[in-house]
């Protein structure tokens, strides 16, 4: 019986690989029902381990995160990372702008009055290979940093108290990724059940890198986009020029 069941999967496995899409906005019934049977076929820590190693070996991306504040109102994040050790984040509150820039060793960031400060950082400022990086300095919710990697790493810990379930199979900006749903306890709570928080984690369906991130509901929502395209990153003009003047001073 188990031998039959396998084989039909099997030759649904098949079709699969010749069915529609479906309208190129979600996927098709075959191809959810394909995605469905895939996810028998492997686990969400073993997505997510094969998600974080090609996060490992890529070589720039994007991110936006929107965090809603209230209602109505969205704090909007965009985010370039060049890696090893370039990137570039600006955000967005009302009609205020925040950036900061992070070269090699050194951070810029821009003040209110329009003049930029350098700071040091340290070594694991950047959001490439393994590490998530640093947030933003004005960050509320770790705007910035790459929680598909800090979820990756915690779902690979044998000790981590973490649940994952296969969610829907999707399309977000045009990519078809299939979701995961993490659930957890906080850390420090005395009750150690895998609940209380949760994050959904959309992989791509080719390559598994991440596509976008939701925690809980939607109040924090993480977009991924443009892995591997040429990203140029450089010190501002103006940045140079205030570290100088700074210099002088």
């Amino acid at each position: 019986m188990k031998l039959i069941h396998l084989t039909i999967i099997l030759s649904l496995l098949v079709l699969c690989g010749c069915s529609s899409q479906g309208n190129g906005t979600q996927p098709g019934v075959m191809a959810k029902l394909c995605a469905r049977l895939q996810t028998h076929l492997t686990t969400g820590k073993a997505e997510l381990k094969r998600g974080l190693e090609a996060k490992k070996a890529a070589r720039s991306y994007r991110m936006r995160i929107d965090l809603s504040l209230h209602p109505g109102s969205t704090m909007v994040t965009e985010v370039e990372v060049s890696c090893p050790d370039r990137e570039r984040i600006v955000t967005h509150v009302q009609d205020k702008a925040f950036e900061t820039v992070r070269v090699g060793t050194d951070g810029y960031i821009l003040q209110d009055n329009g003049q930029w400060t350098k700071q040091e950082l340290p070594p694991d400022s950047y959001p490439c290979g393994d590490k998530p990086g640093l947030p933003s300095p004005w960050a509320m919710m770790n705007e910035g940093r790459d929680m598909s990697t800090v979820l990756a790493t915690m779902a690979g810990n044998p000790a981590s108290p973490i649940a994952i379930e296969p969610g829907a199979f999707t399309a977000v900006g045009g990519n078809t990724c299939q979701q995961w749903i993490l659930s957890f306890q906080h850390p420090g709570a005395k009750d150690k059940a895998p609940h209380g928080m949760s994050y959904t984690v959309c992989l791509d369906k080719r390559d598994r890198l991440p596509v976008q991130l939701v925690m809980g509901s939607g109040g924090f929502v993480v977009t991924y986009s443009d892995w591997n395209k040429p990203l140029q990153i450089e010190v501002p003009t103006e940045a140079k020029l205030d570290t100088a003047a700074a210099k002088a001073h």
